[in-house]
């Protein structure tokens, strides 16, 4: 009997399987591609021993710049995902409470994770959910908008 969760089953099969597909076909591409950059650095150096155009030391300063040129421009591209902490979040809210406290008036939630930074070296991969996992525990913590910012006070 053929029903629509057989045909979905089917499907899910196919794209998985074309998944896999591209992703082989990028590897491959993407090792042929290296074979050829590798082949024309060669070919390069070669060149320039013979025309006796440079040192192997000028060659080798030319190529360490183009490839801290394309990781530079690349890593500008990509997004860098800081890495996981784990939080006391107890510990913090009370950390928060206390600046808030000194502070004796309203905070914005850039300024607070600052302030936090620097004086209990504690840093969120993402700010908002480390604070508002924090402010789970101070019920009497206020949190306006003025506009897109957050704004704590007690």
């Amino acid at each position: 009997m053929f029903n629509e969760r057989k045909a979905l089953q089917m499907t899910l099969q196919a794209m998985l399987e074309q998944r896999m597909a591209l992703r082989r076909q990028y590897v491959d591409q993407d090792k042929q591609l290296g074979a050829d950059i590798k082949q024309l650095l060669s070919r390069i150096r070669e060149l320039d021993n013979e025309a006796g155009i440079g040192d192997d030391d000028e060659s080798s300063e030319d190529e360490a710049l183009s490839t801290e040129e394309f990781s530079d421009n690349l890593v500008k591209r990509m997004k860098v995902r800081k890495a996981h902490i784990r939080h006391d979040y107890l510990e913090v809210a009370k950390h928060i409470e206390n600046l808030l406290r000194e502070a004796m008036s309203p905070m914005s939630l850039a300024d607070l994770c600052s302030v936090l930074k620097a004086r209990h070296q504690v840093e969120f991969a993402s700010p908002y959910i480390g604070v508002q996992k924090s402010l789970k525990y101070l019920p009497q913590v206020k949190v306006e908008k003025d506009g897109r910012k957050l704004i704590f006070s007690l």
